[in-house]
C-alpha cells in the first residue's frame, strides 16, 4: 500500500513538473514568423482590377504579421515581413526602393523602436502600394511587358527568402505561367523546361497521364522544405482550355515537391472577396493568422 501511495504521488509530483516545464518549453521554443511576398507584376496586371486585387491580398498578409507581433508583444517579436518583386526586363519601375519600402525586420529593430516601425509601416502601406500601382502599370498592351523569369529568380533567390529559425511563409502572386516575350533563354532537359511553354503539348483529356509517362514539367530547384508557399491568383490565357487552370496548378504543385517544399496551396484568380476569404482560409490552416 506504502508503495502504491509513494508510486501515485511520484507521477503527480512529476506530470506537476511537466506540464509546468512543457509549458515554459512552448513559451521558448516558439519561432518568430517570416511573412514574404513575392510579386509578379508582367503583363498578367492589365487584367481589370489584378493589382487592387493583389494590393489588397498583401494588406491582408500584413495584417497577419501585425497581429501576430502584436500577440507575442511586438516589443519581444522578431517577426519579419517583406515584399520582394521579380525583376523584369525594360521595366522602370524601380525595385529596391519599393522593396526598402515595404518590408520590416524585428528582428533587427532596436527595441525601442519596434512599435514605431510597425505603426509607421502600417499607415504607409496603402500609399506606398498606390504609387506601385500607378508606376508598375508603364505600358497599355502586353507588348510592353517582357515578361518575369519565375523559375529563374526562385533559382536563384529561393533559398534565400527561407531565414533559419523561423516559420517561413511565402506567398506569390502570380497568373502561375512562366512565359517570355523572348524563350531564347529556356532551359530544357529533355521534357523539364523553366518555362511553362510545355502546356501547349498537352492540350488533350489525357494530358495528366501523358505528363507523367513522358515526364512533361518544370526544371526543378532546391527550395527549403518546411517553408509554406500559397500560390494566389492562378488564371487561364486560353479561353478554350477550360482545363488550363488545373494544369497550371498541377505542375506548380509538382514542380515545388520536387524542389523539397512539403507544403504548397493554391488560390484561382477570382473576386477580391473570394480570394480574400480563400487566403484568410489558408493563413488559418497554416498558423499564420
Amino acid at each position: 500500500m506504502k508503495n502504491l501511495i509513494y508510486t501515485l504521488s511520484l507521477i503527480c509530483i512529476t506530470s506537476f513538473f511537466l506540464n509546468c516545464c512543457g509549458k515554459e518549453a512552448i513559451k521558448i521554443e516558439r519561432k518568430p514568423t517570416n511573412y514574404i511576398v513575392v510579386l509578379d507584376l508582367s503583363d498578367r496586371i492589365l487584367l481589370p482590377e489584378q493589382l487592387n486585387k493583389d494590393f489588397y491580398l498583401i494588406e491582408k498578409y500584413f495584417n497577419a504579421f501585425q497581429n501576430n507581433a502584436k500577440r507575442n508583444l511586438v516589443l519581444s517579436s522578431k517577426d519579419r515581413f517583406s515584399v520582394r518583386i521579380i525583376p523584369q526586363k525594360n521595366s522602370p519601375l524601380n525595385v529596391n526602393h519599393y522593396e526598402d519600402s515595404l518590408q520590416l525586420y524585428l528582428d533587427e529593430t532596436e527595441v525601442q523602436n519596434k512599435s514605431k516601425s510597425l505603426i509607421t509601416l502600417a499607415q504607409s502601406l496603402p500609399k506606398v502600394l498606390e504609387n506601385l500601382k500607378k508606376e508598375a502599370i508603364y505600358g497599355k498592351t502586353s507588348n510592353s511587358y517582357f515578361g518575369v523569369d519565375i523559375w529563374a529568380y526562385l533559382h536563384d533567390n529561393g533559398m534565400g527568402l527561407s531565414k533559419s529559425g523561423f516559420e517561413n511563409k511565402v506567398l506569390v502572386l502570380t497568373d502561375g505561367f512562366f512565359d517570355f516575350e523572348s524563350q531564347a533563354h529556356v532551359i530544357q532537359e529533355k521534357n523539364k523546361y523553366t518555362s511553362t511553354r510545355f502546356l501547349n503539348e498537352l492540350t488533350s483529356s489525357n494530358w495528366k497521364h501523358l505528363s507523367e509517362s513522358e515526364e512533361y514539367g518544370l526544371l526543378p530547384i532546391r527550395l527549403e522544405k518546411n517553408t509554406k508557399w500559397i500560390v494566389a491568383g492562378i488564371s487561364a490565357k486560353k479561353t478554350d482550355d477550360i482545363l488550363q487552370t488545373e494544369k497550371i496548378t498541377y505542375f506548380w504543385k509538382d514542380w515545388l515537391k520536387q524542389s523539397g517544399v512539403m507544403n504548397s496551396q493554391f488560390i484561382l484568380n477570382g473576386s477580391k472577396t473570394e480570394m480574400t476569404s480563400s487566403l484568410l482560409q489558408q493563413l488559418k490552416e497554416t498558423n499564420i493568422n
